[in-house]
């Protein structure tokens, strides 16, 4: 699950409490262009919403059904597109890509409060789960559990198993102006971020902190944190410009799963950097066509925030699988 849908379960909980029937809608299939993750969440109580299905072109038809009758079933599947069929009506999305949605009725009980508050819990936990939801049935029968799955959705005809995964993290490798920046960019982007350094000195430079929703700086050997909290969905970035700093978090996280690894400087800088990691690690060249350096697509950034995009756009293009041949 992506850090930003736990708003739509806090959310859904809130109108729950406040004696409202809603309707949650997960996304267990997209096809073409469509624009939201498998998994990713939407809830309305009729009237406010909170999530997305589409990133914008469905929600006020769907809350047009709704308010039309449809929905009312504690489960139902919905594809759209398939409600057209026989109209003169374009099939799918503008930007031409089709979803298919799990729809639940959920009214306020004692067993709803119970597997919501469980399912937000287990979601700010970041491990892997599984939610399991029963069609064609009176009532409402949903649980999770700790088994692997290996598809994101498993359907059946009276069964709906969605799989979320451990987040993606990044952990962020000394204070400065870009790494406040790329924090604030990968929250945004669902990432759990961690930071840290050993400059106590440079304390108040760092203003995102979890007190205004960005995170807090850990004080502690990088290559300890790192050893600590990298696997194979998470991007260790050396963003401090300091090699007291950067090549230590670097050196236990080429030991790592780690799926990016890149570190900031000019090319000169990043030469210079190779050579030490080679040195002190007896690390390959083949070793270190893992490490990004420089960190970031190439274009043409200046300011913190244009490097910080530059940064989790790489990021995100690994994530995602993406060659730079292909951009």
């Amino acid at each position: 699950m992506q850090l930003t849908d736990i708003t739509v379960l806090k959310t859904a909980l809130d109108w729950l409490y406040q004696d409202k029937t809603i309707w949650l809608c997960t996304i267990l299939k997209t096809y073409g262009s469509a624009p939201r993750p498998v998994g990713a969440l939407f809830v309305t109580d009729g009237h406010l919403r909170r999530g997305s299905i589409s990133g914008g072109c469905l929600e006020d038809a769907f809350i047009e059904m709704l308010n039309d009758g449809d929905f009312h079933r504690s489960a139902s599947i919905f594809s759209y597109g398939d409600h057209l069929q026989g109209e003169a009506i374009a099939a799918e999305l503008p930007c031409g890509g089709r979803i298919r949605l799990l729809v639940e009725c959920l009214r306020p009980s004692a067993q709803v409060f119970a597997h919501l508050e469980q399912w937000l819990q287990w979601a700010q936990s970041h491990f892997a789960y599984v939610r399991h939801v029963q069609l064609q049935c009176d009532g409402m029968h949903i649980e999770l559990t700790t088994e692997q799955a290996c598809l994101p959705v498993v359907e059946s005809p009276d069964r709906i198993e969605v799989h979320y995964e451990q987040v993606w993290k990044c952990i962020i490798l000394g204070i400065s102006q870009v790494g406040m920046s790329v924090a604030q960019l990968a929250i945004m982007a669902g990432y759990e971020v961690h930071v840290c350094d050993m400059r106590k000195q440079f304390e108040s430079s760092w203003t995102y902190t979890a007190e205004k929703g960005g995170v807090d700086v850990t004080w502690i050997s990088p290559d300890i944190l790192v050893d600590k909290l990298a696997d194979r969905r998470t991007a260790v970035l050396a963003l401090a410009h300091d090699p007291r700093i950067d090549d230590l978090g670097l050196m236990s996280a080429f030991e790592s799963k780690a799926f990016y690894l890149g570190a900031m400087g000019s090319k000169r800088t990043s030469i210079a950097r190779e050579e030490r990691l080679k040195r002190v690690c007896d690390l390959s060249s083949s070793d270190l066509t893992r490490l990004h350096a420089p960190i970031g697509l190439n274009i043409g950034s200046k300011t913190p925030v244009e490097i910080a995009i530059a940064i989790m756009a790489d990021v995100i293009r690994v994530k995602n699988h993406i060659s730079l041949d292909a951009l």
